[in-house]
């Protein structure tokens, strides 16, 4: 089967912080509203928790909080409408994405690289888009984006890269008062490299969850484990992946995580597992195409795979498949299944 065109158009703003806020907010107003209402419809305790987190939030990162302002003034939703909308991932909290990462000798050419699947339920197909942003205050950015949630992913000018999976499931841990998910990842790309962002997030208090993998231009992937008061690192020495459960030592003892046997409703082990096998077998010949076949991967059985597909009693698939190149400042992203679609090439 020859494979379909992905076809994603950036949308591009320039000027400060505010300004570009404002003008997404503007543009996406209607799907911004929508969004919200239909992921997470504000209430009286979402709205409290969303005011006590815009608190925290608008002391941090400059560049990031001007942003949110000017969004929410563009969009006309007030600010815990907006912050709201950022806790996403602390309120749905789906399990959903595996991705990977290589570099040094586990690559061809010893070029960093960092990719995932972004597994998400199947509602949502039609929402994802790229976001490219060049403020005066902050380097210029490449995102994978969702309507309010303006960087879900992806690249800065310096190649500083970011992906990452949902966690804190096993068992769960409940969100807390601290900067949102959404907001730390607009935060990460005011960094340069892998340590600047890693500095950043150990110096913050993060509200709920995540995995994330950062790479940079000097070579360097990390994985950062984080959950409210903690954030546990890994730098990756050739390759690494995971899926919906913590792996670094310390992050799994301080959860007291349980991990459960590979089935298509808790199919975190099935996925991690096939990724690291998939990452042995290539090690040190890995390149973009060597990427591409990673995210492609059917080698288990429908709904344990590494590639998403809807099944029956199943709500979730691979809406978008995407990875970095940070030596060279380039994302690439396959719409929607990539075993369907050719991957596209973007420049920061």
């Amino acid at each position: 089967m020859s494979m379909l065109s992905t076809n994603h158009t950036p949308l591009e703003f320039r000027g400060s912080p505010r300004r570009c806020g404002k003008l997404y907010g503007e543009s996406q107003a209607e799907a911004i509203k929508a969004l919200l209402y239909k992921e997470v419809p504000p209430d009286r305790k979402r709205l409290e928790y969303a005011r006590r987190c815009w608190e925290r939030l608008r002391s941090w990162e400059k560049p990031v909080v001007e942003f949110v302002r000017g969004m929410s003034d563009g969009s006309g939703l007030n600010l815990a409408e907006t912050t709201l909308l950022l806790l996403h991932e602390e309120i749905v909290h789906m399990k959903n994405c595996t991705a990977f990462g290589a570099t040094g000798s586990g690559t061809k050419d010893r070029s960093p690289v960092i990719g995932q699947n972004w597994d998400w339920s199947t509602t949502l197909y039609p929402w994802s888009g790229l976001l490219k942003l060049r403020t005066d205050s902050a380097p210029a950015t490449l995102t994978y984006t969702y309507p309010g949630l303006w960087a879900c992913a992806g690249i800065n000018e310096h190649g500083l890269s970011l992906v990452w999976t949902s966690s804190g499931y096993l068992p769960k841990i409940n969100p807390v008062v601290g900067i949102p998910t959404y907001a730390l990842i607009a935060g990460i790309f005011g960094c340069s490299n892998c340590r600047a962002a890693i500095a950043l997030l150990e110096r913050t208090a993060i509200a709920g969850c995540f995995i994330f993998f950062l790479a940079d231009a000097r070579g360097e992937v990390w994985v950062v484990e984080g959950f409210p008061g903690h954030v546990h690192t890994e730098q990756c020495e050739d390759v690494i992946s995971r899926a919906n459960h913590y792996q670094c030592r310390s992050a799994c003892q301080a959860t007291n995580q349980r991990v459960p046997k590979a089935s298509i409703k808790n199919n975190t082990r099935s996925r991690a597992g096939r990724m690291t096998e998939l990452l042995h077998q290539h090690r040190g010949r890995i390149i973009a195409n060597t990427a591409e076949a990673l995210l492609c991967d059917h080698g288990v059985k429908p709904g344990l795979d590494i590639c998403q597909h809807t099944i029956p009693g199943k709500q979730t698939m691979t809406l978008d498949s995407f990875y970095a190149l940070p030596a060279k400042r380039e994302f690439r992203i396959a719409r929607g299944l990539p075993c369907r679609h050719e991957y596209r090439k973007y420049r920061v």
